[in-house]
């Protein structure tokens, strides 16, 4: 038998809802290894196991809940590069769609981060960031004259 708390090993009734899995401490565990172990944090496997009132003191043969490991961090929001490709097409007249809608006009500028197009014959430009690009169409020929 293994020596305990008051001689029996502390079992969970039941485990929290996702739980990795059981584990049962052997001579030499520690919490903070245990987490470790697992790549959870303390306090998310102390909060798991609240059968064991004190988490300094574990036993071999107590039995701990394992909680799930967390969710990776969401990527990081890098610049989002232009396609290289877009700049086959300068001088074309283009369609380009955005969550704010759709411009058209002459692409006459591809930048590592941004496009700029030109409207019309006169000299509004329009300056789009990759970033908001979800569409680029390519017109055979430009926009009808009225």
């Amino acid at each position: 038998m293994f020596p305990s708390h008051h001689g029996f090993p502390r079992v969970p009734t039941h485990c929290p809802p996702g739980f990795t899995g059981r584990y049962t401490v052997v001579q030499g565990d520690t919490m903070f290894f245990i987490a470790q172990r697992f790549g959870v944090s303390l306090d998310a496997l102390i909060a798991a196991n609240p059968h064991i009132p004190n988490p300094s003191l574990i036993f071999p043969g107590d039995v701990l809940c394992v909680p799930p490991k967390p969710a990776p961090p969401p990527p990081k929001k890098e610049e989002c590069p232009c396609p290289a490709t877009l700049r086959d097409f300068i001088n074309r007249f283009v369609e380009v769609k955005t969550p704010c809608g759709e411009v058209s006009g002459t692409l006459v500028f591809v930048g590592d981060n941004s496009i700029i197009l030109q409207e019309g014959k006169g000299d509004n430009h329009i300056v789009v960031s990759c970033r908001q690009i979800c569409f680029v169409r390519i017109r055979r020929h430009g926009p009808r004259e009225v």
